[in-house]
């Protein structure tokens, strides 16, 4: 387990030692885990991101059914 010291504006400590107190009613180490849930769900959502990015890619691109082409209605049915 390492240490790291940061420093941040006073409205944003409160809020951390507010989030941790609710969260965690200021046991012990309840500050540690706000942190490490907010890493966790930065990750998540970059994974998440990361995801959208390709299905939105291979959308563009678009996918080879390999089934035949048709142009027109007409061609499905024998009625010309």
């Amino acid at each position: 387990m390492g240490n790291i010291t940061i420093s941040l504006e006073d409205a944003d400590e409160a809020k951390l030692r507010r989030f941790a107190r609710e969260k965690y009613g200021g046991k012990k180490g309840s500050l540690a885990k706000i942190v490490s849930e907010g890493l966790e769900k930065m990750e998540n959502e970059s994974e998440r991101e990361k995801a959208i990015r390709s299905l939105k890619a291979k959308m563009e691109k678009g996918f080879n059914s390999g089934g035949i082409l048709i142009k027109h209605r007409s061609e499905l049915y024998d009625r010309r």
